[in-house]
C-alpha cells in the first residue's frame, strides 16, 4: 500500500512536510484516564496561553489561511481543522471526548496547533493520496449526510474509491473514522513550512512512545516530502 503526495502540490508550497503514523493492532476499546489527562491539558495550555483576539491569528494557524489562498480555498467558508479546534477552545465550549485513539492525537493536534486526523485502515480501498481532485470522486462527511461529488481541481485526501478529507484539512468523510472497534489507523500530521518542519518529527516520537504504550500495536512512521513525495507500507 502507497502513500503519495502528487508533485503538483509542492509547486505551490515547496516546503511542505507531511509525517505520517501507521499504527496496527491496536485495541482502542478501553477508556485511559493518561489520555483523557493530556486532552484536558492541551486544552487547559491552549486556553491559557493563547494570545490574540482570533484563533485565525495565531502564529501557527494564520499560515493555514495563507496556504489556502494560494489553493485557491476560502479559509473562512472552509477553516483548517486545527482553527476551528481552536475557535472551539477559546469559546470556553466543551471539548469533545470521542474515544482515546482520537482524544489522544487530537491532544497533540492542540498542543501543536498542526491539523491531524486518523483514518481507519481496514475501510480503505487501494492506495492513499494527497492530490488534485480529479472530479469524480464521491464524499460523505462524517456524521452522515448526503454523497456527493467533489469539484476537480480540490486538493484532497482520498483513497482510489472516494474523497477522504476535502479542502485539504477541512472536513473528513464517514466510513474512515476512528472508531472503538480501530485497529490499524492512518494518521497524517500535516505541517506548513512556517509551523517548522521539526513538529513533524516531534509529533511521531511522541505518537511512537504513547500509542504503544496506552493502545499497543505496532508503529510504522516516514515524512513525506519535496524530495521524498511517497512511501510504501503494510499492515
Amino acid at each position: 500500500m502507497f502513500f503519495f503526495i502528487q508533485k503538483e502540490l509542492f509547486d505551490h508550497l515547496p516546503d511542505l512536510t507531511i509525517g505520517m503514523v501507521i499504527a496496527t493492532g491496536m485495541d482502542n476499546t478501553h477508556p485511559s484516564g493518561e489520555i483523557d489527562q493530556l486532552l484536558e491539558q492541551a486544552v487547559e495550555a491552549l486556553r491559557k496561553n493563547f494570545t490574540g483576539d482570533k484563533a485565525q491569528d495565531h502564529p501557527r494557524i494564520k499560515p493555514w489561511r495563507t496556504a489556502f489562498t494560494k489553493l485557491g480555498i476560502s479559509g473562512s467558508k472552509f477553516p483548517s481543522s486545527v482553527e476551528s479546534m481552536a475557535r472551539r477552545v477559546l469559546k470556553g465550549d466543551p471539548f469533545p471526548k470521542i474515544n482515546p485513539l482520537v482524544d489522544l492525537y487530537n491532544s497533540f493536534s492542540l498542543k501543536y496547533l498542526v491539523p491531524m486526523g486518523g483514518h481507519d485502515l481496514d475501510t480503505l480501498q487501494g492506495n492513499i493520496s494527497l492530490r488534485f481532485a480529479e472530479g469524480w470522486e464521491p464524499f460523505i462527511p462524517m456524521g452522515g449526510g448526503e454523497t456527493m461529488t467533489v469539484p476537480k481541481g480540490e486538493l484532497v485526501y482520498r483513497d482510489e474509491a472516494e474523497v477522504l478529507t476535502r479542502n485539504w484539512v477541512w472536513r473528513q468523510c464517514e466510513k474512515d473514522k476512528a472508531t472503538e472497534k480501530t485497529k490499524n489507523i492512518f494518521i497524517p500530521i500535516d505541517v506548513l513550512g512556517e509551523v517548522g518542519k521539526e513538529r513533524a518529527d516531534e509529533i511521531i516520537r511522541e505518537l511512537s512512545a504513547l500509542i504503544p504504550k496506552h493502545l499497543g500495536g505496532t508503529i510504522f512512521s516516514a515524512i513525506l516530502n519535496v524530495e521524498n513525495p511517497s512511501v510504501e507500507f503494510s499492515f
